[in-house]
């Protein structure tokens, strides 16, 4: 057993399918099959079960994942500690972030970033979670930061905090910026929302269908900027989290609700490669980044207090 064969089995074991694990690991289908044949040779075992719909881990496989893992990022550590040991922090880091944290808090936290850390190359990529997920999957990331983890083999998660939701529509309607609205009460509900697929549809949704909130016309749209200048400008509203409306405090372009009754929330979580050491770099950035988010939320805990509720929507 060697490392290129630890590495092929655990991208077969993640992908389940020897077509897309090639892809990801930039090599030859054929080239994966011979690394596998010769490792379940020298082991004595099958480690999946191959079909036409892909390939299936034997109980073999599933014990081997879990050392193979856990080796790969033990060696992934080794090689981080062994980078880091001139105490300069420097290389590429790749972030996936929701346009909730690119507009919320990701300039003030790379303007300090940059500062503090000059050797580092910074790459930011905007997306909605569900490409995000994907980005990190294939190895173009360091890490992202979605809504939930989707439970992605391969895939670590750590919580970094909980969001409360604001219906936000154009200034100057009947109920005060930054009062807090039932949606229950506001009828019908015109709204701008994610489309379908997208993980903070599908719970608004069927929060929808839960509360049997009467909604009049629902418009699909992945764009954010869009959405906030559409919302700026006629009669639809969207629901956003504090995060991402951050800017709207002063209320000028967009008057921001808190949700109530119940209170809606919304959870991130940070993921990263289960078999991979974050970087130096990585780290740092993230660690900027959670401050940058954690000083947003005590803006809004200062300005309207704490949340009522700890309800995932």
């Amino acid at each position: 057993m060697n490392f290129r064969q630890l590495v092929t089995f655990v991208g077969i074991y993640e992908e389940g399918s020897f077509n897309r694990a090639a892809v990801r690991l930039h090599a030859t289908q054929s080239g994966l099959s011979m690394q596998m044949k010769q490792l379940e040779a020298s082991l004595g075992m099958p480690l999946f079960e191959r079909s036409a719909r892909g390939v299936t881990p034997t109980y073999s496989g599933q014990r081997l994942y879990e050392t193979a893992v856990d080796i790969l990022r033990r060696l992934d550590v080794a090689e981080a500690e062994l980078r880091n040991l001139s105490g300069t922090i420097s290389g590429p880091v790749r972030i996936g972030l929701m346009p909730t944290f690119t507009r919320g808090v990701l300039a003030p936290a790379i303007n300090r970033f940059i500062v503090d850390h000059p050797n580092v190359d910074v790459t930011v990529v905007e997306a909605y979670s569900a490409a995000l997920m994907d980005r990190l999957a294939e190895g173009e990331a360091d890490f992202v930061v979605v809504p939930q983890d989707g439970g992605r083999t391969g895939m670590r998660s750590r919580r970094l905090g909980t969001d409360r939701e604001f219906l936000v529509c154009r200034p100057g309607g009947a109920i005060p910026h930054l009062a807090p609205v039932r949606l229950a009460d506001i009828t019908p509900l015109h709204l701008v929302l994610p489309a379908k697929g997208n993980a903070r549809r599908d719970q608004l949704d069927d929060f929808i269908a839960a509360k049997g909130l009467e909604v009049g016309k629902i418009i699909d749209m992945d764009a954010m900027f869009a959405t906030l200048e559409l919302v700026a400008t006629s009669d639809y509203a969207t629901v956003l989290p504090a995060t991402i409306c951050r800017k709207d405090i002063e209320g000028r372009d967009r008057w921001l609700h808190p949700i109530i009754g119940p209170e809606l929330t919304v959870n991130y979580v940070v993921m990263e490669p289960a078999s991979k050491s974050m970087s130096a770099a990585a780290t740092a950035f993230l660690r900027y980044l959670e401050e940058e988010y954690l000083r947003a939320d005590e803006e809004w805990t200062t300005l309207i207090g704490p949340p009522e509720a700890n309800q995932i929507i």
